[in-house]
């Protein structure tokens, strides 16, 4: 009698567990199925995300190209990579020259072209980078007053380093000459003198970027983008003149 009257409450514990058992393993699915969401979802999230970054940058350097294009019909030329004092010393950065052209103008009201770009008037102003010269993949990496886009910087480059350059200057034809790049790897205070020569762009390890391109701005003010399988087609679009 004593073992009939077990056998209840044994089938009972039986079903308990049972039940138990199959809702530890239904969140376990549950579980295993989100992580698995999470799996295939994420390198589709990371890829979108690098998109848009990639989409932002490229519309900042139109508007670089078309804020060049504006000074250039101001001006009767484009604007030289930077501004020298009398001794020939680089004083500030093309990007500051710029400034009317991108809706800027009350930052370059306050910017003294006289001086040099880390004097105590100046060097103030280069935490306030514009919006046009930040980069949407490192802006949170970096100090504020940092930028990423740099220009070809030469004597014979559009931005050239000895005389400002107007379109008849331009022999190689305005879509196959570089203006400006995206250089993530090293970027720099934005007011600052500070570009790319020609062969120091060569050098750069395109693949290191988050989207394994780097984006170029062209005279004529279109954008492409280049992998490191691009280099031998870049040699004949880094001046103005084509050498």
């Amino acid at each position: 009698m004593k073992e009939l009257s077990l056998i209840p409450n044994r089938l009972g514990n039986t079903k308990v567990i049972i039940i138990v058992v199959t809702l530890v393993m239904f969140m376990l699915g549950l579980a295993c199925c989100g992580i698995f969401s999470a799996a295939v979802m994420l390198p589709a999230i990371t890829q979108a995300k690098r998109a848009a970054q990639q989409m932002t940058s490229a519309n900042n350097m139109k508007m670089i190209g078309l804020a060049l294009h504006n000074y250039h019909d101001t001006y009767g030329a484009f604007p030289p990579a930077y501004t020298v004092d009398a001794a020939g010393q680089p004083l500030t950065s093309w990007r500051v020259l710029i400034l009317p052209f991108i809706n800027e103008n009350y930052l370059y009201s306050q910017y003294d072209l006289s001086q040099p770009w880390d004097s105590p008037q100046n060097l103030p102003l280069a935490s306030q980078t514009p919006a046009i010269l930040t980069s949407p993949a490192l802006q949170t990496q970096y100090n504020p007053g940092m930028t990423t886009y740099v220009a070809l910087a030469a004597p014979n480059t559009l931005l050239n380093t000895q005389k400002s350059v107007s379109f008849p200057n331009i022999t190689n034809g305005t879509s196959n000459v570089i203006a400006v790049v995206e250089d993530g790897s090293n970027p720099v205070p934005w007011t600052k003198p500070t570009d790319l020569s020609p062969q120091q762009f060569l050098l750069l390890d395109f693949n290191a970027t988050p989207s394994g391109e780097v984006t170029a701005l062209f005279s004529d003010g279109s954008v492409r983008t280049f992998t490191n399988a691009d280099k031998p087609q870049l040699q004949g679009m880094l001046s103005i003149d084509g050498s």
